[in-house]
């Protein structure tokens, strides 16, 4: 009876952890952006982790954005950038300067947090990954694998 109870919770457990695939992944983080891109606008902040494992180096720089369409004001590295819909406009308080580039341009940033929401559409294969409480709120990971091996992203 032992071995046959065992066998029937495997096999439950293995069902349900088949039911949270790749396209259950890519679907949870459709309606997230989805559910995002909803909004008038948006602000958040982050931290951006740059870990190099062999050299043993590890920088976290914290950041802040804010979206309105198209629209973006984002403060990263001590730099603040802004689009207006056709110019880019990047001030670095320590040079004193302020440099205008198209969008189109490669940027001294490279970033455009109005793309966070779609970027990972093209590129990446899905895995679901852990489910975690931080700060007291239940999330889900997604794990993002880039689809080039030999790319500098992991």
């Amino acid at each position: 009876m032992r071995t046959l109870t065992l066998t029937i919770l495997l096999s439950f457990i293995n069902i349900i952890l088949q039911a949270q695939g790749p396209e259950e992944a890519k679907d949870l983080l459709d309606k997230v952006s989805e559910t995002i891109a909803s909004y008038k606008n948006l602000s958040f902040s982050f931290v951006y982790v740059l870990e190099n494992r062999k050299e043993n180096i590890r920088q976290e720089n914290k950041g802040s954005a804010t979206i309105s369409g198209n629209l973006y004001k984002i403060n990263f590295l001590g730099n603040e950038q802004l689009f207006d819909g056709e110019k880019i406009y990047t001030i670095i308080p320590e040079n004193e300067e302020v440099n205008i580039s198209n969008p189109d341009d490669d940027t001294e940033l490279g970033i455009n947090p109005s793309k966070l929401l779609v970027f990972y559409k093209k590129g990446y294969s899905y895995h679901w990954d852990i489910k975690q409480k931080v700060k007291g709120r239940i999330i889900q990971f997604i794990k993002l694998i880039p689809n080039q091996e030999k790319k500098d992203l992991k």
